[in-house]
């Protein structure tokens, strides 16, 4: 029997946006050294655009028919406050036709089809199981991280997606270890991108990794003073 989700966990916060590292081009996705928004809200992504520079554009997102806007701006380095429970991380695997599974490396969540449309189910991971028979995993680490732009006009959260290990593994941790300092309210934070590299069977390949700061001493966090005023 499915268990009834009380009403008080049914609120969400809108997303009125995305931040992206990345621009589509014929080939493949390109990584940037600056950073991409994209919105159905004009008005803040000409807001953007205003703050931290580039060219507002139209812009369609994949299997949408919604009109939105994007702006590549000249910025790599953005101040954000961050909600309370900003972060997500999930193993995911993806196929052309959308997401085929999401697990936490213990349960997954698959989709199925019952006579009432789609719905998820909850199995043991199979990643597990592979690893363990000396094989590799099917998912890959997501994180997803929600910022509010204290600049912009205020219409919900703006998510940043990276996949790869170290954004899974540092970005959550550096949440934890602010959170755990400033204990109460929301943390002013600073959002910026990283350049690194890795080779690969000779190959160097060049990607950037999201990072979170605070301007605030660690004294300075635990006192309060990373929360707006």
């Amino acid at each position: 029997m499915r268990e009834v989700t009380p009403l008080r966990n049914l609120g969400r916060v809108p997303e009125q946006g995305r931040i992206r590292l990345g621009v589509k081009t014929e080939r493949a996705m390109k990584a940037l050294d600056t950073f991409r928004f994209t919105s159905a809200d004009h008005d803040a992504i000409c807001q953007v655009a205003d703050i931290y520079g580039g060219v507002v554009g139209k812009w369609m997102p994949p299997r949408s028919k919604q009109q939105q806007w994007e702006v590549i701006t000249g910025s790599s380095d953005i101040r954000v406050f961050l909600p309370p429970n900003s972060i997500d991380v999930w193993y995911e695997e993806w196929s052309g036709g959308g997401l085929l599974r999401r697990c936490d490396g213990i349960e997954a969540q698959v989709q199925s089809q019952t006579p009432d449309g789609t719905d998820m189910d909850i199995v043991p991971c199979v990643c597990s199981e592979m690893v363990d028979k000396g094989g590799s995993m099917l998912c890959n680490p997501v994180t997803r991280l929600n910022v509010i732009l204290p600049d912009v006009r205020f219409g919900g959260t703006w998510r940043i997606e990276s996949k790869g290990w170290n954004s899974s593994r540092e970005l959550p941790a550096m949440i934890n270890l602010i959170y755990s300092m400033q204990q109460q309210g929301m943390t002013v934070a600073r959002l910026s991108l990283e350049k690194r590299k890795k080779i690969i069977k000779g190959k160097t390949r060049n990607y950037v990794v999201p990072k979170l700061s605070v301007d605030s001493t660690p004294i300075e966090i635990m006192e309060g003073n990373a929360i707006p005023k």
